[in-house]
């Protein structure tokens, strides 16, 4: 007697007759086993799922909302995914001052106009509050001055991105406005002696561990960046010194 398979019970599960490939494109669309951004729903229309998630992001106050940006900037830092940090980090920069974050990148130009309104170094800092307090309206000093300080730490967080990224001038830029508001801090000089040092600015590396160790002066992170500046500088020096040599052996040369 011949055998016979017997028929399943029930409706056959969606996915039993499809292929791998379709299965991962499918489950890509679900935020939460995305291996790379998918914002339709594969029929032409949009991924409501994502939306949903993307919309969470932007509830809250703009310390709230800011916070978070800056907690997943934290996060793609520790995974050594710069870029990705950077572009966090520059989105927590504009929720606290309130810009569009859909246009920040990882460069910091969409916010540094409003940071120059707010940060003004000549400005005292009752002048600084009540113009960041005009842009949040009802919210009390104390939570401006908690933005103000997540502002800062973000572009000074960034700035290390960028120093790891190779940007050294969005690295100056950044540190730039973190010594807007906080003069002293040294990370700031720290990182901006890097980027100079990185791009040949010899003079301005100087000058930042200079003021850095004012402010530190055991710092050993500052006397090793000393130590590979004089260095690059001798360096440096002897290149300009042969290529002078040079040409002058073959005007030397000419008029022989």
């Amino acid at each position: 007697m011949a055998s016979t398979t017997p028929s399943p019970i029930g409706p056959l599960p969606k996915y039993a007759s499809e292929d791998t490939a379709s299965l991962m494109k499918d489950l890509n669309r679900l935020p939460l086993f995305m291996t790379e951004l998918d914002t339709t729903d594969g029929g032409g229309g949009s991924n409501l799922a994502l939306e949903a998630l993307q919309a969470l992001a932007y509830e809250g106050t703009p310390f709230e909302i800011a916070s978070n940006f800056k907690t997943q900037g934290n996060d793609w830092f520790k995974l050594n995914q710069y870029k990705d940090a950077a572009e966090y980090y520059g989105k927590a920069i504009a929720a606290a001052l309130k810009k569009d974050t859909k246009k920040e990148n990882s460069s910091g130009n969409a916010e540094n106009e409003k940071m120059e309104e707010i940060f003004d170094a000549k400005a005292d800092p009752g002048t600084r509050i009540q113009v960041l307090s005009d842009n949040y309206g009802d919210e009390t000093e104390m939570e401006t001055e908690n933005l103000k300080k997540l502002v800062t730490t973000c572009y000074l967080n960034r700035a290390a991105c960028n120093l790891e990224l190779k940007n050294y001038r969005r690295v100056i830029n950044d540190c730039a406005e973190v010594l807007k508001v906080q003069p002293l801090n040294a990370k700031a000089y720290y990182r901006s002696a890097r980027a100079c040092l990185a791009i040949d600015k010899i003079k301005e590396a100087e000058e930042c561990i200079e003021r850095g160790l004012e402010i530190e002066p055991q710092s050993s992170y500052f006397n090793d960046l000393s130590i590979k500046v004089m260095q690059r500088e001798d360096y440096l020096l002897k290149v300009e010194q042969q290529h002078t040599q040079r040409q002058l052996m073959k005007k030397h040369i000419v008029r022989m």
